[in-house]
């Protein structure tokens, strides 16, 4: 057993499938599996069943994998203590995030981060995925925080650090629509709906190349606040497409007031989120530790 394994294992439980897994780790699909099988044999236990709905634990998995994830975290606990023992840690720093991030993943970090670093100034503000690039590309932010396609390339002099987190996409419809009994669905199949965009380059860009091929969506309302957006939703007068980390141990989604159905093409596919620096070489102690807490 080792943490190439474990990672492996916390990889695929994320992605749920050993494919999107392997290219995030950027090995074959082969090594991946042959490395999950010599880790279930030595623990006794099959941690994962391959199913037409992706690669999900099994009942020992499901029992077994939260002790992985602990072990994994922590590993980083470890390797942020040392790291914190070796550097003085001080300064100020700018953040541009995406939306997204924002609102799951910086407030929990930059929480234990102002604890335990109180004397650090940290500013944060939203913007999207190109003119993030551009303000860490031009030295005006210290960390950009956004999500890229598997394998897509970013501005020369950009060093990527992944926060060990994907996301999918789902349709978000309101609670008894007809669309969530579906198994998956496309964009055709919407046209006709009320539909609320979450209005960022990245969702317009996809859905404008499905509207000039095919006819434009109903797009009755417009946002940038992914609360707003769900309310929306939850109140009957759309439906939209989000990726699964907004909807994540959303209130709406748990009390049954929003479901959620499989998309198809163009969002069939995952986004890794990752913080950009810029240059090869960065060592600024506050910014490597920040990333730290993102990751955990």
């Amino acid at each position: 057993m080792n943490f190439e394994q474990l990672s492996y294992v916390k990889k695929i439980y994320e992605t749920e499938s050993i494919i999107y897994a392997a290219e995030a780790m950027h090995i074959s699909q082969s090594a991946m599996s042959q490395s999950i099988a010599n880790l279930e044999t030595e623990l006794g236990y099959k941690l994962f069943n391959r199913s037409r709905k992706g690669t999900l634990p099994t009942q020992d998995g499901k029992h077994l994998i939260p002790y992985i994830i602990e072990i994994l975290e922590a590993q980083h606990h470890l390797l942020d203590e040392v790291d914190a023992m070796k550097a003085h840690i001080n300064g100020s720093l700018t953040i541009a995030t995406i939306p997204t991030l924002f609102n799951k993943v910086v407030p929990k970090a930059l929480s234990k981060f102002n604890k335990d670093y109180p004397h650090i100034n940290v500013k944060i503000f939203e913007s999207d995925k190109d003119e993030i690039a551009r303000l860490v590309q031009q030295n005006e932010v210290d960390i950009g925080l956004i999500g890229i396609r598997d394998n897509e390339s970013i501005d020369d002099g950009l060093q990527l650090h992944s926060l060990n987190k994907s996301s999918g996409f789902k349709l978000i419809v309101p609670k008894k629509s007809k669309l969530a009994l579906k198994e998956e669905v496309n964009l055709e199949e919407i046209q006709q709906y009320p539909f609320v965009l979450y209005d960022r380059s990245f969702y317009q860009n996809n859905l404008k190349a499905f509207e000039d091929e095919n006819g434009p969506l109903k797009i009755v309302f417009r946002t940038n606040n992914p609360s707003v957006l769900i309310r929306t939703v939850s109140e009957g007068l759309g439906i939209s497409i989000v990726s699964n980390l907004i909807i994540e141990d959303d209130p709406f989604i748990m009390n049954g007031s929003i479901e959620t159905v499989p998309i198809g093409k163009p969002f069939d596919y995952y986004i890794y989120f990752t913080a950009i620096t810029k240059g090869p070489d960065n060592n600024n102690a506050a910014i490597n530790k920040f990333i730290s807490y993102l990751r955990s």
